[in-house]
């Protein structure tokens, strides 16, 4: 399943109608209003989750697993979401590029060379002769398309910057994340070509180490036009920018999946009962070790 055969009636009306487009006859031909569209829909109704990863049922992350996820009511991380949307925007008509990014928890920890980039699938789609940052999987960040520019980028209460990134090529570039924000501190990404198949590695990596933060910490995010929303092992915060942000502790397995299913709008009728109770116990002790790690840095 992907943009070179000819099976794209079995998935682009389903994967549409997931991101609240029934009518696949009334979207234009490709336009920057379109992809906004496409893209807000797309962090909004399709969440960031590694639900299985910390199931120990690491998922695949080629177009037609990724894709299959997503008509399934999943979503996944960015290897999933960002190969499953670029299969859809090359569908559509769109100039979509897929490029290797780097995730950076500081800027002490980015690589000295872009040939070292690879936790992070990043996009770029040029259209109406500009560039664009595309990303929907990359946690709590865009909400809509960002021109590929150098500066800050405002979008509701958040505010994003470009940068790009000499020192280690004429084609890289780095995304700053809110400033306000916790969760990563940047993503850097270099615009050189890259395939899906650039990432297995890595997402076998990524999606089984015991020393991977997906192995270790359960994580759920989406976005919308006034916040970001996001589950932390055991902690729901909902974070509207500006110092507003509420964070309370789930109380039960019940809890988690209602969220799960009305505010991050999965479908997890999969997992059995046995598998959301070993789930919650895992949740819950890695987020009071996390706490109690905190209180004793405070301290």
């Amino acid at each position: 399943m992907t943009s070179k055969t000819n099976d794209h009636s079995a998935w682009a009306a389903p994967y549409l109608a997931r991101l609240g487009i029934d009518d696949p006859g009334s979207l234009s031909a490709p336009s920057l209003y379109t992809l906004r569209r496409l893209h807000r829909a797309h962090v909004e109704l399709i969440a960031f989750e590694n639900f299985d990863i910390q199931l120990g049922r690491p998922q695949g992350i080629d177009p037609a697993e990724s894709i299959a996820r997503i008509l399934a009511g999943r979503g996944g991380y960015c290897f999933n979401l960002n190969n499953a949307f670029y299969e859809l925007l090359t569908l559509l008509g769109y100039d979509v590029t897929m490029h290797r990014g780097q995730i950076n928890g500081s800027a002490a920890t980015a690589k000295a060379t872009a040939d070292d980039y690879g936790t992070h699938m990043a996009l770029t789609v040029v259209i109406e002769g500009e560039r664009w940052s595309v990303d929907v999987g990359l946690a709590n960040s865009h909400h809509e398309p960002i021109p590929l520019r150098e500066g800050v980028h405002v979008q509701g209460p958040f505010r994003f910057e470009l940068q790009p990134l000499p020192e280690i090529g004429p084609d890289a570039w780095r995304f700053f994340t809110d400033p306000a924000q916790t969760t990563f501190h940047s993503m850097d990404f270099t615009l050189a070509p890259a395939i899906w198949e650039d990432f297995k590695s890595t997402h076998t990596d990524m999606s089984t180490s015991p020393q991977s933060s997906y192995v270790m910490w359960f994580e759920l995010f989406r976005r919308d036009a006034g916040c970001a929303e996001f589950v932390l092992d055991d902690e729901y915060t909902r974070d509207e920018g500006a110092g507003k942000r509420s964070t309370r502790i789930l109380e039960s397995v019940e809890e988690l999946f209602e969220i799960a299913t009305d505010v991050f709008h999965l479908d997890l009728s999969d997992i059995d009962d046995a598998d959301r109770t070993a789930l919650w116990e895992r949740i819950q002790r890695a987020g009071a070790e996390w706490r109690a790690k905190q209180q004793s840095v405070e301290n």
